[in-house]
């Protein structure tokens, strides 16, 4: 036998409870119908008629005088008055019960068929939003999308708990994403430091024999050797960033204010002919962090804008809080970064230079992020890319 499903459980529910006052109800018709009140039942008042009329004929062959006469009259008018009122009240007395009966049960039939039809209309906006939670809590536990469109529900309430399960299961997404990421991440910085450390061994040789046969080889093999110099340069330099992928910052937690690093890289990272500004309303912004690997993540931001100049046109860094956060923006005025491509830019490997490795972003974002701040590339009015870097106030 299959189990009820939760909206004929709730019909049930529903129905139970209405049935309650009926019950009540019905109950107390019942009651009244065999218990009816009485008004002094003892109390025979035909007795009172009969000695009324006997009195009034005993006295009749008295001679009384004339006020005598009108007080038995008055008497007489208001014992037939009472009479009638108390003969009223028996009838009301005895129709009372039946009335009520009679009002109680059509009431019950009324709740009864409100029952019947508010129990159904009740389950019916309650069963299908609640059936499709249930349903959305079971595709996230196993990792499947929640339905584009949804039910739509009248209970506020539930509406709002589907909107937090919408939200709950996209972070969810954000985090098994970002989790993904991470874990590629770390096994291409393995992967880069072992590749890093069999490439020092060779190169260490081999940039000291070019350096000695410079100094004795004849004329004709010197452009050979300036080859071979500057091809070893870039796979070391090629060398230290597949060591720097993955690392985590070394040395203790520090004050690093972002200021006077900005400032000191602008004047030394920016080559002259290029117009360079820093744009701050605070003298000093202050992050707890690792001066060096900051270091590093900025001057790689500088030098892809200067590459994107070509070494001319502006740049401008920009260093205010806003919304519990420290932002940092350094926006150039190059050819900018396509809206397809701006988040490739951030993942290892990924490069359109001739020679570049494609890590320096990637190293960027990792640093950035071991900081607890995110990275993102957006366009600059008027032209260029802008990276907007945040860290936690």
């Amino acid at each position: 036998m299959s189990p009820l499903s939760f909206r004929a459980r709730l019909f049930i529910a529903l129905l139970v409870v209405s049935a309650l006052p009926l019950v009540m109800v019905a109950g107390a018709g019942v009651w009244l119908m065999w218990h009816p009140p009485a008004i002094h039942p003892s109390v025979d008042i035909n007795p009172v008629g009969t000695t009324e009329a006997a009195m009034t004929r005993a006295m009749a062959p008295l001679q009384l005088t004339d006020e005598a006469r009108r007080a038995m009259e008055r008497h007489d008018s208001t014992v037939q008055h009472l009479l009638v009122a108390a003969i009223q009240v028996q009838d009301q007395n005895r129709k009372w019960p039946a009335a009520a009966a009679g009002f109680l049960g059509l009431a019950a039939l009324v709740l009864l068929a409100l029952a019947g039809v508010v129990g159904p209309l009740l389950s019916r906006q309650y069963a299908a939003p609640l059936n499709e939670i249930v349903d959305w809590t079971r595709r996230i536990q196993r990792r499947e999308p929640l339905p584009s469109t949804s039910k739509p529900g009248t209970v506020p309430e539930l509406i709002t708990l589907q909107r937090s399960l919408q939200e709950l299961q996209q972070g969810l997404e954000q985090a098994r994403a970002a989790e993904l990421e991470a874990e590629r991440l770390r096994a291409f910085g393995e992967v880069a430091r072992r590749v890093a450390h069999e490439m020092k061994n060779p190169l260490t040789p081999i940039r000291l024999a070019v350096r000695h046969l410079s100094q004795t080889a004849p004329p004709e093999m010197q452009v050979e050797l300036e080859v071979i110099a500057t091809e070893s340069a870039r796979l070391e330099a090629m060398a230290k960033d597949f060591a720097e992928l993955g690392r985590l910052p070394e040395g203790v937690v520090a004050p690093v204010d972002l200021c006077e690093l900005l400032d000191e890289l602008l004047r030394n990272a920016v080559p002259e002919p290029m117009t360079r500004e820093l744009r701050t309303e605070e003298p000093s912004v202050t992050i707890e962090g690792y001066y060096d690997p900051l270091r590093r993540a900025f001057s790689n931001v500088f030098r892809n804008a200067v590459e994107a100049c070509r070494g001319y046109g502006a740049i401008t860094v920009l260093v205010d809080r806003a919304d519990g956060m420290i932002r940092v923006a350094v926006s150039d005025n190059g050819p900018g970064i396509p809206a397809d491509k701006r988040e490739l830019i951030f993942k290892p490997y990924f490069t359109e230079k001739g020679g570049g490795t494609g890590l320096g972003l990637a190293i960027v974002r990792q640093t950035i992020e071991q900081h607890h701040g995110s990275i993102v590339v957006t366009e600059t009015p008027g032209g260029g890319a802008t990276f907007l870097v945040q860290f936690p106030a």
